[in-house]
């Protein structure tokens, strides 16, 4: 409940939600495991095409930027609160968002790349 408040007060709510909403839709489905590498590279590679493209919603780098941070924070919370290796996010499922924020992230930062350079 804490991240969505604080993304409503940073004015961040719409690109929360879609970017959850994409989550949801395509990379939730084994909730009990990290994302893997190549399934990271799969969303990167993914959203940068789709960028190219014009299939997917182009949002601010800044703004996602802000997301990872608070995300960031939520996480570093159950840092101290675990002991154990299993246990080691508190909410995996929290982490797995954040892994895909990150992907997402990435893929705009070599499409905006690109076009810088060309």
């Amino acid at each position: 409940m804490m991240i969505l408040l604080e993304v409503i007060f940073k004015g961040l709510y719409s690109d929360y939600t879609w970017l959850k909403k994409e989550y949801i839709s395509k990379y939730n489905q084994k909730k009990y495991s990290e994302l893997s590498p190549k399934q990271i590279r799969g969303i990167i590679d993914k959203y940068y095409n789709d960028l190219h493209d014009g299939n997917t919603k182009k949002l601010l780098f800044i703004s996602v930027k802000k997301i990872q941070n608070i995300l960031d924070k939520r996480l570093k919370t159950f840092e101290n609160d675990t002991y154990n290796e299993l246990n080691r996010f508190g909410d995996l499922n929290l982490y797995r968002y954040y892994q895909f924020v990150v992907a997402y992230k990435k893929a705009l930062v070599k499409y905006y790349k690109e076009i810088i350079l060309n």
